[in-house]
């Protein structure tokens, strides 16, 4: 599970960040401690921060999103970043949970329209039953990842259409599936 948030809503208002954390870190095993860190020491302004420092922010972001089953995320700041963190995990086919207040329904956010984007309103207190509900909704979502072996002429293809066609191996396979699944009247029944 990677919990993740705009580091400057985190100084704003801890007690609701610090009741997020605590529900996602209760029941999963969590691939970032960042927010528990932000609310602990408080967070960093990263605009003036050399470009190494920010590269290895980016990377470990990245990492983080890659080894997680899902994400959830507070969106109820307007951030770019936030924006692009669920971009990048609609992306890699992972579930979202984005979290936001009445008071501050994401605009552009709402306009993405993936099975796997779940958009939660909740105020302060509702926020651990909405969670439960968006996560029952989630797992449901939730890839399930096998390993194949393929030869180096698939490979070769493979990466070719990657490139060609900006679309990673996992997702153009798992298209391809899904054809011939609803094509197979048998299955179907």
């Amino acid at each position: 599970m990677y919990f993740i948030a705009s580091s400057r809503l985190v100084e704003k208002n801890k007690e609701i960040y610090s009741r997020m954390y605590d529900f996602v870190a209760a029941d999963y095993k969590m691939v970032s401690d960042k927010v528990k860190k932000w609310l602990k020491t408080g967070t960093k302004d990263l605009s003036g921060a050399p470009l190494q420092v920010k590269r290895e922010n980016y990377e470990e972001t990245m990492k983080c999103i890659n080894k997680a089953d899902m994400m959830v995320m507070e969106v109820s700041g307007h951030s770019m970043s936030m924006g692009y963190l669920i971009s990048k995990a609609l992306e890699m086919n992972k579930p979202v949970i984005a979290l936001y207040t009445v008071e501050h329904k994401p605009v552009f956010i709402k306009g993405i329209i993936n099975p796997k984007l779940i958009l939660v309103e909740y105020n302060k207190d509702n926020l651990e039953k909405a969670m439960d509900e968006a996560f029952k909704k989630a797992k449901g979502l939730i890839d399930m990842r096998f390993n194949f072996f393929v030869s180096p002429k698939i490979l070769t293809y493979l990466d070719w259409v990657g490139q060609k066609r900006m679309v990673p191996k996992s997702v153009f396979l798992r298209n391809l599936i899904e054809r011939e699944m609803k094509k197979e009247k048998e299955f179907k029944s």
